[in-house]
């Protein structure tokens, strides 16, 4: 199933965001309100395959339809809720509308309208690369006295089967 990519040029229901400033290798975008699936692993293991494993099956269909619903980018993970990983759910389904899970740790999260500040990279994504992109992300907003809330997150466009020209992005909410 492709991935839906997301930019702000696009002009689907898939543009999720828009960017309204730049600092440096620094996006600051908006964010309309969105609908997740969300799962946590509470095991030991914190495996991100087993977290996606459990949501694309979700969406291939082990749901009370048994509908598959379209795959979407990028793939969300918090960093700071014990790797709590999330897929966009499409615009046509709201949290009365959408298929019910048949797993019961797939839960739904509904997000607000949001301003975030994001820094992209490329290539496979691991633990010290992301410490290096947040590290460097928190460098700039602090020099640029933008106030966040410090919890990051992943942002993953591409499938891991993917080689080359992979985006990842470290992701915050700003604060007003």
């Amino acid at each position: 199933m492709p991935f839906l990519h997301v930019n702000s040029q696009e002009s689907s229901e898939y543009s999720i965001y828009k960017v309204v400033k730049k600092i440096g290798e620094v996006e600051i975008r908006e964010y309309q309100p969105l609908l997740f699936a969300s799962y946590v692993d509470n095991g030991s293991t914190n495996d991100q395959n087993s977290s996606f494993r459990v949501l694309a099956d979700y969406i291939f269909g082990s749901n009370k339809k048994n509908e598959e619903i379209g795959m979407t980018s990028p793939v969300v993970i918090r960093l700071s809720n014990n790797n709590e990983m999330l897929f966009r759910m499409p615009e046509k389904y709201t949290k009365q509308t959408i298929p019910r899970p048949n797993n019961q740790n797939v839960k739904f999260v509904e997000t607000n309208y949001t301003q975030k500040a994001i820094i992209q990279y490329s290539g496979y994504s691991n633990k010290q690369r992301e410490s290096q992109k947040i590290e460097e992300l928190k460098r700039i907003l602090d020099k640029h006295d933008i106030r966040y809330n410090n919890y990051f997150e992943l942002f993953v466009y591409d499938p891991p089967y993917k080689f080359f020209n992979r985006r990842n992005e470290i992701s915050v909410n700003i604060l007003k």
